[in-house]
């Protein structure tokens, strides 16, 4: 009885998993997509800017507003970088440094610790970008009025003869405040993992290898050396973490294993039902604490790191010298397949890697070893989910 409840356990969170996580997994492959998209466009005006072709700078990064509008992207970093470099195109590229403040100022709206590029930055630029700060701080100004900014709109991303903001009388020169620090440089893009806590669920198969004496039959099924156990299992680990650095988490994990293919005897030493026929246990459960670091930038991070528990790991395995087992109580007799207990002492290596979705979802892939003693086991989980951040 306990094998079907068990079964169905898993089988209803993986449903009920892949049901709450598909509208979500939906959306940020979206979003995923859209700031890829813009991504390319800031660097490919880049590449036009660098070769001072202000036009076609200027034309791809109006595209690149618009895809962060359609996109719903107007507080994420991505756009605050595009309003930058359109206001470096303007200063430099047409000498429009109202437009180009007004567009620091849409930046510094978006993301208030936003910096200028670095690659791009002049004395010249800074210069404006510091007086866009100021006026902001002073609660508005120049930077802000008027109603363009956006693709499609007025003399805010216009260049010669759009009118308004190229003969309108310059800004008087102001002290300038001093440089607000950001940790690393002035890049959008942080190096670590974004959001502080994490919650997993993976779930996958395991192989092996394992020794000692079968749970059906001690007696009959003893493995001396280690032998390899054949994966006829499945497991799903839920996984609650902090990253204590944008680059290190440590975490709490659960795994809860099913192992199938098994058959049992009459009147074995293992637990017998009302009908004397005795199967090995086909679940089992371990805690681990971990501790994972992320090796590799945003959107593709490696991750290696480690992970000591408690608990069990069960492995199959095959005895072709005993065919004295039966599928149930009324069948036929076959070759014996029983279950070796591996821990409750579990220590091992871990790696993967984490796959950016959008800003607060990760696909997920993980390989998580794992050594059990006394009862010798060398197990490797290998299973695929996804990750949140908050």
């Amino acid at each position: 009885m306990a094998a079907p409840i068990f079964r169905a356990v898993i089988l209803v969170a993986l449903v009920s998993l892949l049901t709450i996580a598909a509208p979500g997994v939906a959306a940020a492959a979206d979003e995923a997509a859209a700031v890829n998209k813009v991504t390319n466009l800031n660097r490919k005006a880049l590449e036009a800017y660098s070769k001072q072709d202000y036009d076609t700078a200027r034309a791809l990064l109006k595209e690149a507003l618009e895809v962060c509008a359609s996109a719903g992207l107007d507080k994420h970093a991505i756009r605050a970088r595009t309003h930058i470099h359109f206001g470096v195109v303007a200063i430099v590229g047409f000498k429009q440094r109202e437009v180009g403040l007004k567009q620091f100022r849409k930046a510094l709206d978006v993301q208030p610790d936003i910096k200028l590029t670095k690659q791009l930055a002049t004395p010249e630029l800074q210069d404006a970008f510091e007086e866009a700060v100021l006026a902001g701080e002073g609660g508005g100004g120049a930077a802000t009025a008027g109603g363009g900014g956006e693709p499609g709109g007025g003399g805010d991303d216009g260049g010669p003869g759009a009118g308004g903001d190229d003969d309108g009388p310059k800004p008087t020169a102001v002290k300038r405040p001093p440089p607000r620090k950001k940790k690393g440089d002035e890049e959008d893009e942080s190096e670590g993992q974004k959001g502080l806590f994490f919650f997993g669920l993976t779930g996958g198969g395991g192989v092996g290898l394992v020794k000692g004496e079968g749970e059906l039959d001690p007696n009959a099924h003893k493995l001396a050396g280690a032998g390899f156990a054949v994966a006829q299992t499945a497991q799903i680990t839920p996984e609650i973490g902090v990253f204590v650095t944008p680059t290190l988490m440590i975490s709490g994990q659960l795994r809860a294993q099913y192992v199938g293919g098994l058959n049992g005897k009459a009147g074995s030493v293992a637990g017998c039902g009302d009908d004397m026929f005795c199967a090995p246990g086909n679940g089992a459960w371990a805690g681990f604490a971990k501790v994972t670091t992320l090796l590799t930038d945003a959107p593709f991070r490696l991750t290696l790191g480690g992970q000591v528990g408690f608990g069990n790991i069960r492995h199959s395995v095959e005895f072709p010298m005993d065919k004295t087992c039966k599928a149930s109580a009324t069948g036929g007799t076959q070759t014996c397949v029983d279950t070796l207990a591996g821990g409750p002492f579990l220590i091992g290596p871990t790696f993967g890697f984490f796959y950016e979705l959008g800003d607060t979802v990760d696909l997920i892939v993980a390989v998580n070893s794992a050594l059990g003693v006394p009862k010798f086991t060398l197990n490797f989980d290998i299973g695929v989910g996804i990750g949140f951040r908050i």
